[in-house]
């Protein structure tokens, strides 16, 4: 009797746990478009993020033209790509809720991540040089229809 109750417990948590992470995941999915800090307008940076049966469709975009498009698993498998017209390597997973990203272009090495706060509309993602190793930075964008902004 004593040990029904803590395990009734864990389960209840972990069942939880993974609730959450599925939640946040799917905040990820959208259009955003990158928000210019101070200036107040558009940088022209955007990603389209599909959800897929067995991973995940991105589109990159920098003044509507397209820098990247391919479809990658999210279990952490490398895909290859290009990424402004130069061969890439990518390989994506979700680390709790954030999706994560580690691309390498030749011996540059970055990785991305993507996170969505608790109102589903501002997405963070921290870029982190690797290779050269450099200094991260945040950027945000605002959930849109990037298709409908472009007109």
């Amino acid at each position: 009797m004593n040990w029904k109750l803590p395990v009734l417990g864990a389960v209840l948590f972990v069942a939880s746990t993974l609730a959450d992470d599925s939640t946040g995941r799917a905040k990820v999915i959208g259009e955003w478009q990158r928000l210019q800090s101070g200036a107040g307008k558009d940088s022209g940076e955007a990603w389209i993020l599909t959800g897929r049966e067995n991973g995940i469709h991105i589109v990159q975009l920098q003044n509507g033209q397209k820098l990247a498009e391919f479809d990658c698993n999210t279990m952490g498998r490398e895909c290859e790509t290009k990424d402004s017209g130069r061969q890439a390597k990518v390989s994506f997973w979700f680390n709790g809720p954030k999706l994560v990203e580690l691309e390498t272009r030749g011996s540059e090495v970055v990785k991305r991540r993507f996170s969505v706060g608790d109102q589903g509309d501002v997405m963070e993602v921290e870029v982190i040089p690797i290779v050269p190793n450099g200094k991260p930075e945040v950027l945000q964008f605002k959930r849109v229809q990037v298709s409908a902004a472009r007109k």
